[in-house]
């Protein structure tokens, strides 16, 4: 039974830093001096932070 509770809050552990660090991600600011870069180098269809 232990062996299941710990995987578990192992799984949801690591989903929670995902979700954490995409939001702090999200969050962040971009740097002044990169106003000026598009999206053309990476082609990554799912990007969210194309405009």
């Amino acid at each position: 039974m232990w062996p299941y509770v710990i995987a578990i809050g192992i799984v949801v552990f690591i989903v929670l830093v995902y979700i954490l660090s995409y939001v702090l991600n999200s969050n962040t600011k971009r740097p002044e001096n990169c106003e000026d870069v598009e999206c053309n180098s990476c082609k990554d269809a799912s990007c969210t932070h194309r405009h």
